[in-house]
């Protein structure tokens, strides 16, 4: 009886060491298979491609100008005798700007207005004479042609005292005054500028690069006194072409009147301008690969497999590139980790 209670005591132990090895064979077995696994699987950082638009800011000064600009020149040339406006002051049209002194053109007028008044009377005396056959119809007519030349020439000097009267051709404020009492001017010498008051225009220049960003319509901020001053909000009306002194792109922005809320005409404005960039790829720089001289990506495949993808770039910053071509769009890039792989490694992505 002893015997078999103890032959049966030593089956259970077998029984239960058998289960407790199993057991633990299996769980062996299992965080070998995990182990394999995770060392096949090399860990990376993944980066998600998407197109997105970059914007940045352009920015540059401008002068305020008015658009109902007038340059008022001289017509004739003399010395200002007097100047009757300043700088500021409103005008009509019509108004007299500057007096040019005209003692010698009054002079030659006089004399050639005595001429035609003697020549008319003796153009008149001889017309009666004709009347009674006393000269003849040849002698007439070259007293009627001396007549006439003799008027035309008093006409025109007539008319030439009027430039030395310069008047306002149109209504507004006098921006500049070029010109001064006792100065000599010729014809064609600006004397002031007139500026209306219906709108004002702001004139910058921006570089071809710069340039090429900008499209008619596109929205500005203006701000005055190098921004610390009020902020206008502007539209882009014109682009011009224009050389200057550096080169570059004259352009335009047109504001409607209002005397308070826009800047002062003559003025300095800070420009500002958001411009929104064409869709690209940007990825960090670091993602870049070099295998064997060629550049290119590691493209994470559906089985989580990679492949190496050479790629035409070009630098967006100091940290992005930008790749050429939209064929990588939602693809999943390798970030970090990519200098140990080879097309066809397994990878999983590092939380």
């Amino acid at each position: 009886m002893k015997n078999i209670f103890q032959i049966l005591t030593l089956l259970i132990i077998i029984t239960l060491l058998t289960v407790v090895l199993t057991k633990n064979k299996r769980a062996i077995q299992f965080e070998v298979g995990k182990a394999k696994t995770t060392i096949d699987s090399i860990p990376v950082t993944i980066f998600y491609l998407k197109l997105d638009s970059a914007s940045y800011k352009l920015e540059t000064v401008g002068r305020v100008k008015s658009t109902d600009e007038v340059f008022v020149v001289s017509q004739t040339p003399g010395e200002i005798k007097n100047v009757f406006v300043k700088i500021g002051e409103k005008v009509k049209k019509g108004d007299i700007l500057v007096q040019i002194d005209d003692f010698y053109a009054r002079q030659e007028f006089e004399i050639a207005k005595k001429a035609f008044e003697q020549i008319q009377k003796d153009y008149l005396r001889f017309a009666n004479l004709a009347g009674v056959d006393a000269v003849t119809q040849q002698q007439l007519e070259q007293f009627r042609l001396q007549l006439d030349g003799a008027q035309t020439k008093m006409n025109s000097l007539e008319k030439r005292l009027n430039d030395y009267v310069i008047k306002a051709p149109a209504g507004g404020s006098i921006n500049q005054i070029f010109v001064s009492r006792g100065n000599s001017t010729g014809m064609g010498t600006p004397v002031c500028e007139i500026i209306g008051g219906t709108s004002v225009k702001i004139e910058a220049s921006v570089s071809p690069d710069q340039a090429k960003y900008l499209h008619v319509g596109i929205n500005a901020v203006l701000s005055g006194d190098f921004g610390h001053g009020e902020n206008y909000r502007v539209q882009l009306s014109e682009i011009g072409e224009k050389a200057g002194k550096f080169g570059g792109i004259a352009t335009l922005f047109t504001m409607a009147p209002d005397e308070n809320n826009s800047p002062k005409t003559g003025s300095i404005v800070n420009i500002q301008i958001e411009i929104m960039d064409e869709p690209k790829l940007l990825l960090p720089r670091r993602s870049l690969t070099n295998n064997n001289g060629v550049m290119g990506l590691f493209v994470v495949q559906q089985n989580n497999r990679v492949e190496f993808t050479p790629v035409k770039y070009f630098d967006f910053d100091d940290n992005q590139i930008k790749i050429i071509g939209n064929e990588l769009n939602n693809a999943k890039i390798v970030v970090e980790g990519n200098y140990l792989l080879k097309t066809g490694d397994l990878v999983i992505e590092m939380n």
